[in-house]
């Protein structure tokens, strides 16, 4: 009874949540449809196959990424041809001999179901699974995502399946991988969750959605678990760097993002005549389904009645790739049990300072208000969180003190006019009766912090002969490792801007060593370029490489931005620096660039000094070094090199010219292709001939941003 109880309490919370949803600007789902429209113009369904493969080939010169498909294709087709030699055979009035080998010649080009096969051949495909309740083995099923024994079988609380019917093996061949369609309504008929992952066997299978985002991604799945006691629990599904929070029956809650049709749809019928809008769907993944009347694929969701199955599907995906859903963890319940603890107490002493019309106001402002705010909650954190029973509760104690006003509240105002009356007007008593509000708002917290920037060097030279679809591909396979390499020395990634990295170490958790850990994440994320390198080639891209720039300092950090769009990051004036000497990377021809700042104290990496500059926006100048690697890592060739280094830049910031030049000039000739030295050489020539002022202090001054 409760849980039918938040089920729907849930429904309506999702369904007043889309009377004030944004619109769904873009999609990484897009859905190709066999609708009423298609079959009225191109005729019934199911199609010929040479027609669903027209279609295919239409979508991936469109420049689809994955093609997924929302329907089986579990019989063969008969060919035409068959059945017009049996007719003939049948015929005693025409002569086979004459007709039956030249249809023989021409069999193979109405074997729609080679041709189709063919058209699979040109793009990543997800084809259907059905599941079946009983032992029904229909076709040939592919090989699992992965195999569990049966202890892992026993602990772990996949949805188990007894048979399944699959495609034909011709098109099982051809397309890329298999991912099931299966969805399954709650108790009340209702279909709120999906899973991701279901058993057969022994060997665990991705639904439709979840192998299709996988193609997408080039990624792998990876089950989430946690220990609870002896067993393993299932807690989510993480694709790529997407973690989806599940159920332990590997359940996620559908992320409605409006109601039907809200995913951008395109009839079957328009796209085999070319009749879309350009580049609709390029870089997209595309579900193939059915929503015509009677064909069977309409379902009662928690946010309509009738929804189109194949936009379920297409959701799901949406929903991994944008990080949008929703979940219900195992402390939920304690949760919801404290919050109705505290708004119960809230209520039983707030309550009686309240009159009978202002808590009837209440009445109708308290589930509002809890919807909304639970909706907030919903929106920002992914959190479900039941608020029936408050609700309802407070509203119960709202109508007990409304009884007892109405009883007792006269009685009341007439005993304290009688008590007060005399000391205080009678407005002041009324008063005495109202209660008050409060406030709330979000502060920053201003800590001393390290943050990095990575930009990729020349990226508009890289990107120009990439397709979107490459240049996408490039971006996730660089990403990725640079992401993990962060995390893995402790860093939080705070935004990703095109082609740069932001980081930055201290926060949410402080970090007492946070410039040694922001120089190891550089090192190594130099490190992981050099290897990238080798299989960019491999792949025909252009050689990769960035630049980085560090600086520690006070910043300010917190959740901040607008009530639309929020985001966890620093601001200072020691972040704005760090994205300056970042640019300079390039100019002193180094891979990492970090300011004294951060230089201080770190006896675990070598530096080289490069400079005394101010940046533009600043008005002091710094020293800046370049981190040349690990002292463990340090060669005797390499430490003599920067010992001279740095023997020339004191000659230099004590305006000994002419000891300067010699000591650059050697490093120059022995080291050509080490841009600093040049840089000073020519330096030292303008100063010859044109003396610094008296009051220079060795300060270069860089205006470029």
């Amino acid at each position: 009874m409760i849980v039918s109880l938040d089920d729907l309490a849930y429904d309506l919370q999702l369904r007043t949540r889309l009377l004030t949803h944004k619109k769904l600007n873009e999609s990484y789902a897009i859905i190709v449809d066999v609708d009423d429209k298609s079959l009225q113009k191109e005729g019934r369904w199911p199609w010929p196959r040479n027609k669903v493969a027209n279609l295919v080939n239409e979508i991936q010169q469109a420049g689809a990424v994955v093609i997924a498909f929302d329907t089986l294709f579990s019989e063969k087709e008969e060919n035409i041809i068959d059945i017009i030699s049996n007719q003939i055979k049948n015929n005693t009035d025409i002569d086979t001999k004459t007709f039956v080998p030249v249809l023989e010649k021409i069999r193979s080009a109405f074997d729609n179901d080679a041709i189709f096969s063919e058209s699979l051949k040109k793009i990543d495909s997800v084809l259907g699974i059905t599941f079946l309740p009983t032992p029904n083995k229909i076709g040939v099923i592919l090989k699992p995502l992965l195999v569990i024994n049966t202890t892992e079988a026993n602990q772990l609380g996949f949805i188990t399946a007894a048979g399944y019917l699959v495609d034909i093996p011709i098109l099982q061949n051809a397309g890329k991988s298999e991912g099931f369609l299966n969805v399954f309504p709650d108790t009340d008929g209702v279909i709120r969750r999906v899973p991701l992952l279901m058993r057969y066997e022994n060997g665990v299978y991705p639904s439709l959605a979840l192998e299709a985002v996988r193609l997408f991604l080039l990624s792998k799945i990876d089950i989430v678990t946690a220990k609870y006691g002896d067993s393993e629990q299932i807690e989510g599904v993480k694709v790529g760097n997407h973690i989806v929070p599940t159920d332990y029956n590997a359940q996620a809650v559908i992320p409605f993002v409006g109601k039907s049709y809200t995913i951008p749809f395109f009839s079957a019928t328009d796209v085999l005549q070319k009749k879309y809008p350009k580049d609709a769907l390029e870089g997209k993944i595309v579900f193939i389904g059915t929503s015509a009347t009677g064909l069977g694929d309409i379902h009662a969701t928690a946010v309509e009645s009738t929804f189109p199955g194949v936009e379920i599907h297409a959701t799901i995906a949406n929903g991994i790739l944008s990080d949008t859903f929703a979940y219900k963890p195992a402390w939920a319940l304690g949760a919801e049990i404290s919050l109705t603890v505290l708004i119960g107490l809230i209520c039983i002493f707030a309550f009686p300072f309240l009159g009978p019309r202002t808590l009837g106001l209440f009445i109708f402002i308290i589930p509002t208000g809890m919807i909304l705010i639970n909706n907030e909650v919903l929106e920002k954190t992914g959190l479900i969180v039941s608020i029936l029973i408050p609700t309802v509760l407070a509203i119960i104690l709202a109508l007990l003190n409304i009884m007892h006003g109405y009883l007792f509240e006269t009685l009341r105002r007439e005993k304290l006019k009688e008590m007060f009356g005399q000391y205080v007007p009678e407005k002041h008593i009324e008063e005495m009766l109202k209660s008050k509000g409060g406030s709330y708002g979000l502060l920053g917290e201003d800590r001393e912090m390290t943050v990095l920037f990575a930009d990729i060097r020349n990226f508009t030279t890289i990107s120009e002969p990439l397709s979107a679809n490459e240049l996408k591909n490039l971006l996730n396979e660089f990403f990725t490792p640079m992401t993990e390499i962060i995390f893995k020395h402790q860093g939080t990634i705070d935004k990703y801007v095109g082609d740069l990295i932001m980081a930055f170490w201290g926060a949410p958790l402080k970090d007492k060593k946070h410039a040694q850990h922001a120089l190891s994440a550089a090192v190594e994320m130099q490190d992981m370029v050099t290897k990238l390198h080798k299989e960019f080639t491999n792949r025909n891209w252009a050689e990769v490489n960035i630049g980085i720039g560090l600086n520690s300092g006070e910043m300010s950090v917190g959740d901040m931005g607008s009530k639309f769009r929020r985001n966890y990051t620093v601001l200072g004036d020691a972040v704005n620096l760090a994205s300056r000497v970042e640019s300079l990377s390039k100019y002193y021809g180094v891979k990492i660039i970090t300011t004294e700042n951060t230089q201080h104290d770190q006896p675990l990496f070598v530096f080289r000094k490069l400079d005394k500059v101010r940046v533009k926006g600043k008005k002091n100048g710094i020293e800046i070094y370049e981190v040349v690697c690990k002292q463990k890592d340090l060669q005797p060739d390499l430490e003599e090199e920067i010992k001279l280094s740095n023997q020339a830049l004191e000659y230099y910031f004590h305006q000994q010219w002419k000891l300067a030049e010699e000591v650059f000039q050697k490093l120059n000739t022995e080291h050509p292709d080490v841009v600093l030295y040049n840089l000073y050489l020519k330096r030292i020539y303008e100063f010859k001939d044109n003396p610094p002022a008296e009051n220079w202090d060795g300060v270069y001054v860089h205006t470029a941003k």
